[in-house]
């Protein structure tokens, strides 16, 4: 006897037509149909107790099928196809070519189907599978629909939280802190700022005797499973640091429906193309500000060299590059000469750029690392300094006049990104007709319509942020300059840090004699900070 419900057909109150599909039902039923089949021995009863019906890798399943081809069952009886499975494929190759290979007899008792008869109709038979078929595509279809309109509005929909998080004991679809696991997040983001490889702060956490976020979650009585897991006891690993690292959930986003399967008969989980997933923005609490997470995935996508001992990063990593063509400074040791066989060699360490040192395609200067070090931190702590001077000016005058002015320089920004849009569209429509009339081949063409493309989305990104920018000036009269607050923590700052130089340092030109240009990542704003105090300050004076 094979019995079988799906989370889905559920054991829904009396009166309901998914009643009869319950189990003991279905036992029922099997048992009243036995009575009159004398020659029909029961060898045993197989329950497959929430498992869908379309795939039929089911643990009681399979036991039956081992019984079958072990010879211990000959027969087969289920309520009806719908039982046995709505793969109408899958079922199909069950009953007219596994099961009479192996001699097995098949009953469905509400679909009065007996495979020993010859009267039985296998139009019919197909046909219910169809209708079987059908039912599960729907079913699945609503399945989704439903999980797509709770993550559009932000509920949680999967089984376990993520590490550093835990499901609302009121509401599932809500996530709440777990603070213990927060403050090891909290930890990692740190030691990645300060310049930590992914390798060396797992490291950190297993020596520290932190339990990875699988052991965390089992001791915690949760019955978590990861595909991660390489050994009997899980421990923190590079990869496990690199993908919390790299997820948004800590800065208040929900990303969901990254993963999903192409259809109903197809189980294999598959990655969705971004532009599917579903994304709702401060659903739950931030562990991670969304600066510090935006600095680090900044950094993480140009850090490529580590020190020999591969415990960091150096210190100014994925900072440094040739102010001339571009690329990025290689770090290099040049060691002196020993006088005596014990002595420790002298050593020159300086930067070099890369298309100098690979193809020779662009000039070689080079700048020694004291010198950039020295250079870096000097005009670092000005910049910090001034920020906060800044801080203290605008704490003394009229915000309103000041909000005007900024309204002012958006608007003269819009203009220009507008003008640069109109510009990118013709330019792309005028290379069209050049393609059209053979000026240009095929590859050009696309070459060109690429560019142009890029340039137009990066023109409306442009003029999206602005007319945020303005949002916020018009809803809030006394507007308070939040990234200013990073600078504070650094104000006394003793020495040049791995930390400081990436949350404030976008990167640092070298050009020939030794000069150094310093992009800020907090530039721009204290420029337009700066332009509209001296615009304020002259319209005083006028």
């Amino acid at each position: 006897i094979y019995l079988r419900l799906s989370k889905e057909d559920g054991d829904v109150a009396a009166g309901s037509r998914q009643e009869s599909n319950s189990i003991s039902n279905q036992k029922s039923l099997v048992q009243d149909y036995l009575e009159s089949q004398k020659d029909i021995e029961v060898v045993s009863v197989r329950i497959d107790d929430g498992y869908s019906g379309v795939d039929f890798n089911r643990p009681e399943f399979q036991a039956m099928m081992k019984d079958i081809r072990d010879r211990k069952v000959d027969c087969v009886i289920v309520k009806d196809l719908s039982r046995f499975g709505r793969n109408y494929i899958e079922v199909g190759r069950y009953i007219e070519k596994i099961f009479p290979i192996l001699g097995v007899r098949f009953i469905a008792i509400n679909d009065n189907y007996d495979s020993i008869n010859e009267n039985n109709s296998e139009i019919v038979t197909a046909f219910k599978n169809l209708v079987n078929d059908s039912y599960i595509r729907d079913l699945s279809v609503k399945i989704r629909s439903n999980l797509e309109a709770k993550r559009k509005k932000g509920e949680f929909t999967g089984s376990f939280a993520a590490y550093g998080y835990r499901k609302s004991e009121t509401n599932k679809g809500q996530l709440v802190v777990d603070e213990f696991a927060a403050g090891v997040i909290r930890d990692i983001f740190n030691m990645k700022l300060g310049g930590m490889s992914p390798g060396a702060i797992a490291d950190k956490l297993n020596d520290s005797h932190i339990l990875s976020p699988m052991e965390y979650k089992t001791s915690m009585g949760e019955n978590f499973r990861t595909s991660f897991k390489t050994n009997k006891k899980a421990k923190w690993a590079a990869g496990t640091v690199l993908r919390i690292l790299g997820n948004e959930l800590y800065t208040g986003v929900l990303v969901q429906g990254k993963r999903g399967t192409p259809n109903h008969k197809i189980k294999r989980m598959e990655v969705k193309d971004k532009k599917d997933w579903i994304r709702a923005d401060n659903t739950h609490e931030a562990i991670i500000d969304k600066f510090y997470y935006d600095t680090i995935q900044r950094i993480m996508e140009r850090e490529t060299r580590r020190p020999p001992s591969g415990k960091g990063i150096y210190l100014l990593g994925g900072l440094i590059y040739c102010g001339n063509c571009g690329k990025p400074m290689i770090h290099k040791i040049c060691k002196g000469r020993k006088k005596h066989k014990d002595d420790i060699p002298n050593e020159y360490v300086y930067y070099v750029c890369k298309t100098n040192k690979e193809v020779k395609g662009c000039s070689g200067h080079r700048i020694s690392e004291k010198v950039l070090f020295d250079t870096v931190f000097k005009e670092l702590k000005y910049h910090i300094r001034t920020v906060l001077d800044v801080e203290d000016v605008l704490g003394k005058i009229d915000k309103v006049q000041l909000n005007e002015i900024q309204v002012k320089k958006l608007n003269a920004h819009i203009l220009c990104k507008q003008e640069e849009l109109m510009k990118a569209a013709e330019l792309k429509s005028g290379i069209y007709e050049d393609f059209k009339d053979g000026i240009l081949d095929r590859e050009e063409y696309q070459s060109l319509k690429t560019e142009f493309n890029n340039r137009i989305e990066e023109a409306k990104e442009a003029i999206s942020l602005y007319n945020d920018e303005k949002r916020k000036l018009a809803d809030n009269k006394n507007p308070k300059y939040e990234w200013m607050e990073y600078f504070k923590k650094y104000k006394e700052l003793k020495e040049l840090t791995r930390e400081a130089a990436v949350i404030f340092i976008d990167r640092i030109l070298i050009y020939e004699g030794n000069r150094i240009k310093i992009r800020y990542t907090f530039g721009d704003q204290l420029k337009d900070i700066l332009e509209c105090l001296t615009a304020d300050t002259r319209k005083e004076a006028m």
